[in-house]
């Protein structure tokens, strides 16, 4: 056999194919590789084992926890703050695409970090809600508190005075003392000495007449209404306190100044107003 042939055979008897393409001539036959391999890794050194002290791993835990419940103490309490000064309107977008129109003088806050765990806010002032439908929709006063799913309502939380008017959908209302009712589209809610007063079959333009400059008062204590004009006009008005609880019945355009505003006001009711300054008048009886 000459030496050409002889290569050949060997090459026959120790080929392996690698992925298909090309060969590779083998000089040890795969068992041999493989025992030798063994070899070698039986004999490199046993790695360190570190062993972690009992207070350190303490410790790590420990600090761990504080993290996340600082994380969680940042989520709750960190309070986002819409306020509407005298003379604007606002309108706030919530994170679920909820909307609140803000009155003058109006103020909402909410957690935004926690919102899709729980949709609640609390406000002060009034404004017209259209929720979106999800989770419970929560909106807390001083005097009450307004529960919803999906709906639109009108929501007027000034010093003692608290009324919902329900728009669309139900809404759930609570008074501070535990008292609740459930409104459906067209009725309205009063706190009253304490108590939830009902009007069914109530106007709700009334309720939301500020959304378009149009303010209406039905025997409400002129106090109440000269606080509307201030709000709505950025002024101070000086008003007796023994004219606070005359009623007032009327209503007003705010697109009308504010001097026409306080006569058509003051006239009805025997009074008149004094300008004292720049955008600050006073109220007292006709002599």
């Amino acid at each position: 056999m000459n030496n050409n042939k002889r290569h050949s055979e060997d090459i026959l008897n120790g080929e392996t194919s690698v992925l298909g393409k090309g060969k590779i001539t083998w000089e040890k036959s795969e068992t041999e590789v493989w025992a030798e391999l063994e070899k070698k890794i039986s004999a490199r050194p046993a790695g360190k084992s570190v062993k972690l002290r009992p207070q350190i791993v303490s410790w790590s835990v420990a600090a761990m926890v504080l993290i996340l419940v600082g994380l969680a103490g940042i989520a709750t309490f960190y309070t986002k703050t819409i306020e509407s000064l005298s003379g604007e309107h606002l309108a706030a977008l919530l994170p679920d695409g909820s909307k609140v129109e803000l009155n003058a003088g109006s103020t909402l806050r909410y957690h935004p970090l926690t919102w899709k765990l729980q949709r609640k806010l609390t406000f002060e002032g009034e404004g017209f809600f259209n929720v979106m439908k999800g989770k419970k929709f929560m909106v807390q006063s001083n005097n009450g508190t307004t529960q919803v799913l999906g709906t639109s309502f009108n929501i007027y939380a000034r010093n003692e005075n608290y009324r919902v008017t329900c728009l669309t959908g139900k809404v759930a209302v609570s008074a501070a003392a535990g008292e609740k009712v459930i409104l459906l589209p067209n009725n309205h809610v009063e706190l009253k000495e304490g108590k939830l007063v009902v009007k069914k079959m109530f106007d709700p333009e009334r309720a939301i007449g500020w959304k378009n400059n149009q303010f209406f008062f039905a025997g409400r204590p002129l106090k109440e209404v000269i606080d509307e004009i201030e709000r709505q006009y950025a002024v101070t008005i000086q008003l007796d306190p023994q004219l606070n609880n005359r009623n007032f019945g009327s209503n007003f355009s705010k697109k009308t100044n504010v001097e026409d505003v306080l006569d058509f006001v003051c006239k009805p009711m025997n009074l008149k107003f004094v300008k004292q300054s720049e955008n600050v008048y006073r109220i007292v009886e006709k002599s």
